[in-house]
């Protein structure tokens, strides 16, 4: 678990720094991308709780789509939390944001998400982690 709570971190990180870039067209700082990462985990861990306690797994095959269905608005929402986020506090306000620089970052945000969850405990032994999973 401490190897995917990692892995997690170290994505967001590296994902919250290319958004800095891409996003607001600045040079990141690493402290503001770990600062930014850090947040993404503990969304993803708030939400991830709320999941644990909302949806338990009954069946192992219908698991998949169960993972995907919650997941892939959860995690929609959580990018577009962390894009408000860099554009607030990064972004040249009179510079407007550019939709599709946004839709793309979150969609990658996404992508990043789900193939971290393959070194979750249940992604290591070929399962789907509907409940288990930090967001």
């Amino acid at each position: 678990m401490l190897l995917y709570a990692v892995a997690k971190m170290v994505v967001y990180v590296l994902w919250c720094w290319g958004g800095i870039y891409f996003l607001a067209n600045k040079t990141p700082r690493m402290s503001t991308a770990v600062g930014l990462g850090a947040i993404r985990w503990l969304v993803g861990l708030f939400f991830g709780v709320i999941v644990f306690f909302s949806f338990p797994l009954s069946s192992t095959e219908s698991a998949a789509v169960t993972y995907f269905a919650i997941y892939t608005p959860l995690r929609i929402l959580e990018w577009g939390i962390l894009l408000f986020l860099i554009y607030s506090w990064l972004g040249d306000k009179s510079r407007a944001l550019s939709i599709s620089h946004a839709v793309l970052w979150i969609g990658g945000g996404v992508l990043v998400s789900f193939l971290s969850d393959l070194v979750s405990p249940e992604g290591l032994a070929g399962r789907f982690c509907v409940g288990r999973c930090l967001c």
